[in-house]
């Protein structure tokens, strides 16, 4: 649930920071490099999830150093993808698809994370 709201409140953010702005679809980043870091930042999410810490505050806190240690690693700023997303989000079409890859990009690590695990062998 709470993976919800932090999507439901990224989009609204995004949304409402490309509304103060006049950029256009020229200045955002690419699908697949949009899909790419989005992709991140859900397996950083389900990471922290899985971790059952007590504290939300807690899990908030290492979810924003994954974030700026992902966007950091992709050479980007938090402000260039929310404007970015923004701009997803403002067209439909090109949202779903951008989700559509992300969805694909998630499917096929963990399928390569599901291929590298060692079988464990039955006695």
């Amino acid at each position: 649930m709470k993976k919800v709201y932090l999507l439901l409140f990224l989009a609204l953010s995004a949304l409402a920071l490309n509304a103060c702005t006049d950029d256009s679809t020229s200045n955002r980043l690419e699908q697949e490099e949009m899909a790419q870091i989005l992709a991140d930042i859900h397996i950083d999410e389900a990471i922290i999830q899985n971790m059952h810490l007590g504290n939300s505050d807690t899990a908030l806190v290492l979810y924003h150093e994954l974030s700026k240690q992902t966007l950091k690693k992709r050479g980007l700023d938090s402000t260039q993808v929310a404007k970015s997303l923004g701009s997803y989000v403002k067209d439909p079409a090109d949202f779903v698809k951008l989700y559509t890859r992300v969805n694909e990009i998630i499917e096929e690590r963990q399928k390569k994370a599901a291929a590298k695990k060692p079988v464990a062998e039955k006695p």
